[in-house]
């Protein structure tokens, strides 16, 4: 009986040490907006809430041809370059378009396992 005792206590004691590893994970959503011509303004947004805003002011061809929209890609990627680098993983992406203002905004929205 002892035995089945110490059993399920080390059981259960080793189960309890795996839950604790488990990683949490870090978010991260970042916006990057773009208004006449140019990627004006980059927001990035941490799993704890704390912003980092920065002007741009990286001129860009109205994408109305294929080598146009493959420049403005190219810009795109090379914002997200460091944060891919660095662990972070694309969980999604969204892009809006505003008629009234003629501005886009980009959002990536992405995630890292953390220690």
């Amino acid at each position: 009986m002892k035995k089945i005792i110490i059993l399920c206590l080390a059981i259960a004691a080793g189960y309890g040490a795996s839950a604790q590893q488990k990683a949490k994970t870090n978010y991260m959503g970042i916006t990057i907006m773009q208004a006449n011509g140019r990627l004006s303004n980059i927001i990035v947004t941490r799993t704890d809430s704390a912003q980092d805003v920065r002007d741009l002011n990286v001129r860009l061809h109205m994408a109305t041809t294929a080598s146009n929209f493959a420049k403005e890609g190219d810009a795109l990627m090379t914002l997200l370059k460091p944060y891919f680098n660095n662990g972070w993983k694309l969980v999604t992406f969204a892009e809006n378009y505003d008629n009234s203002t003629f501005t886009t905004t980009f959002k990536y929205y992405l995630s890292k396992d953390g220690q």
